[in-house]
């Protein structure tokens, strides 16, 4: 039996934010990589340690009584960038694992992982760590882990793992999985407690619960190549393999049908009506959002349902498609503004489109009767005080239902990252503080100012958004005053900063 381990962080990034505020969500890597084992005739189990709160030895002890014959931690999070974040509470768990449990081999897998696998490899004492996005690697392991394929650990593709001598090796690359529908179906529903997840506080404003609540994939990876994103670490290898050894991202994509079936699922079954798109760019290929928006609706759904999904500001120019998105029930769009400055925006590889139309992208949003979630960064390497002002300035101006402002973090398997190990940036010390709510946060420092002055600067933002007149008077016009109320508690919980 392979277990699955979703592991917990959520005192070390989120602060007070993790009791109540944040979300609780299932765990999509533990289903996808499950649903693809499942479908090999291989038994499987998922630990979600996060939901039930479990520490590291808590799932040292759960691993002790299940015995497992594989046992893999996922480091994905709730989205990309969570996966270093989650790194601390990776290495604490497969440490407490091997200690107390030193006979079940543990393989680590995830975004970060897959950037930097011979450093995870060392760090959390496991046995092996996926060099990939998982699914090939995971089977084809637990077969050499049986005696049932190659005698060769070196056979198994998408591994690094160490040698009888001490020696850290690595493996040829494995291939991605390209059958979405058929070979990684998800679902998996059924392993998972789903009456201890919940959605986002601003996802179900002027909603009675936030419960219950899911995130689905209806595709996988980002055809887009912004040096600070790091969503296709996990896929690069399956892509390069694809493509011949060429950097290129492949936008794949489970079937439209496919999409609304697990939706309805989620309705029918287990009463779920807030759920999460997942896709880094769900809004990209008209034909396949068509697609899922249409079966919604002819099979009913769209007025129950409360859905959000991620955009580009270049992929919302179609008002007919965001129409039919919010008769299928998307309720929110979450949109990557990141600046207000063109040349800013230039020097991460996002500037395809300006100021112009990523207020006209907004417009067409609120036309549609959808909310708008806009998130913005300070601190990319071309910000100085006017530029951050100026992004500020652009969010009042738009007003969006709902704003998230972060600071520019160099997450390894970036281009950024890359860039900054080259130029000696200062990057954290520990894994928890490239989280955006951690005490011991470390964005980067921009060529014109230090790393406290832009988390400064942020987290001044982020009061001075929350607290005007303005959007106060919005969100009670829109949502009514219960959604003021948590908006308002929200902005009374204090982060400490150790800068």
């Amino acid at each position: 039996m392979i277990l699955f381990i979703n592991p917990s962080a959520r005192v070390g990034i989120y602060q007070g934010l993790g009791d109540s505020l944040r979300a609780i969500e299932p765990p999509i890597w533990c289903r996808l990589l499950a649903s693809y084992c499942q479908q090999k005739g291989i038994e499987v189990d998922i630990l979600d340690a996060d939901a039930r709160g479990l520490n590291a030895e808590g799932v040292a002890l759960d691993i002790q009584i299940r015995a497992p014959t594989l046992a893999v931690i996922v480091a994905h999070g709730q989205q990309p960038s969570a996966s270093t974040q989650l790194m601390d509470s990776v290495i604490t768990a497969s440490k407490a694992i091997k200690e107390l449990c030193p006979g079940v081999p543990v393989l680590i897998v995830g975004g970060h992982p897959a950037a930097l696998p011979e450093r995870t490899l060392q760090e959390t004492g496991a046995d092996y760590v996926c060099t990939g996005e998982g699914p090939a690697t995971i089977a084809s392991l637990l077969g050499y882990l049986k005696g049932k394929e190659s005698s060769f650990l070196s056979h198994v593709p998408g591994l690094v793992y160490r040698t009888p001598a001490g020696n850290i090796a690595r493996t040829m690359p494995a291939e991605n999985v390209w059958n979405l529908d058929t070979e990684m179906p998800g679902g998996m529903w059924n392993l998972l407690s789903m009456d201890r997840y919940r959605a986002h506080n601003w996802h179900c404003f002027g909603l009675e619960s936030r419960r219950p609540y899911a995130s689905v994939h209806t595709s996988l990876n980002c055809p887009y190549q912004c040096s600070f994103c790091v969503i296709s670490s996990p896929f690069r290898e399956g892509d390069r393999l694809r493509s011949s050894g060429k950097d290129v991202n492949f936008y794949r994509m489970w079937s439209s049908k496919h999409a609304a079936t697990e939706i309805q699922l989620l309705m029918e079954k287990y009463g779920v009506t807030n759920i999460k798109i997942a896709d880094e760019m769900m809004v990209l290929n008209r034909a396949h959002v068509l697609g899922i928006c249409d079966e919604l609706v002819r099979r009913g759904l769209g007025d129950r349902l409360n859905l959000w999904c991620y955009a580009r500001v270049d992929t919302l120019r179609d008002q007919a498609l965001l129409d039919r998105m919010r008769a299928a029930g998307f309720r929110w769009v979450g949109v990557g503004i990141e600046s207000a400055s063109e040349h800013v925006r230039d020097g991460v590889d996002k500037a395809d489109y300006g100021v112009k139309d990523i207020f006209e992208a907004c417009r067409k949003i609120r036309a549609a009767g959808i909310n708008l979630a806009a998130n913005f960064m300070f601190g990319l390497p071309d910000d100085n005080e006017k530029s951050m002002r100026e992004t500020l300035d652009m969010a009042f101006g738009i007003m969006p239902e709902w704003c998230n402002f972060y600071c520019t973090v160099a997450y390894p398997g970036t281009a950024l990252y890359n860039q900054a190990v080259a130029e000696g940036w200062e990057l954290p010390a520990s894994w928890s503080s490239w989280s955006h709510y951690a005490y011991d946060y470390l964005p980067l420092r921009t060529k014109h100012l230090t790393a406290a002055e832009v988390l400064r600067f942020r987290d001044d933002a982020f009061q001075k958004f929350y607290k005007s007149p303005s959007y106060k008077s919005h969100i009670l016009t829109r949502f009514g005053p219960r959604a003021l109320v948590e908006v308002q508690e929200m902005a009374r919980v204090p982060l400490k900063r150790k800068l």
